[in-house]
């Protein structure tokens, strides 16, 4: 389903196919309203993630106020990881342009918790909904605090929004 563009909406941008599934489980989640989120093809590594938002989505981010990205990324351990992404996101756009990921891989992230990646995104769209960060202080997602935080604020009301 295509998000409705005349209303806020989130497009979330994977590095590969597991940041795809913990994705897609979160968007799968009962409370996450499917017409305001998608979620796009994997990029095929972190690089991509940032050449796909420049040349496919950042036009869309300027022109309209309405669209926010959700680049979903492996960390890879590498600590200035962020910052470097951080780098190539314009300051025009940064407020509704968001960096999360796993420290190292989400395949980490899901032997170290015994889950399917899937599983692992629905309960953290619950711990959202719910404002119960317990899953998102685990070693492997404790340095998105500052990004979750942000998120909450603005993104929370788009992906579930008040009944």
């Amino acid at each position: 389903m295509s998000v409705n563009k005349y209303k806020p909406f989130v497009r979330i941008i994977p590095e590969d196919d597991a940041n795809r599934q913990l994705a897609n489980g979160f968007v799968l989640h009962d409370a996450v309203d499917s017409r305001a989120v998608d979620v796009m093809a994997p990029a095929g590594g972190w690089h991509k993630v940032l050449d796909v938002f420049e040349c496919e989505y950042l036009s869309t981010v300027r022109s309209n106020e309405f669209a926010h990205v959700v680049l979903l990324i492996d960390f890879d351990e590498v600590e200035d990881r962020r910052a470097r992404v951080e780098e190539r996101i314009p300051d025009d756009v940064k407020s509704r342009v968001f960096v999360v990921g796993s420290n190292d891989e989400p395949e980490t992230l899901r032997s170290e918790l015994n889950k399917v990646l899937e599983e692992i995104g629905r309960a953290l769209a619950n711990e959202c909904l719910e404002d119960n960060f317990t899953l998102w202080g685990h070693p492997h997602l404790i340095h998105n605090e500052a990004e979750l935080q942000r998120l909450v604020e603005v993104v929370k009301p788009i992906l579930f929004p008040p009944n």
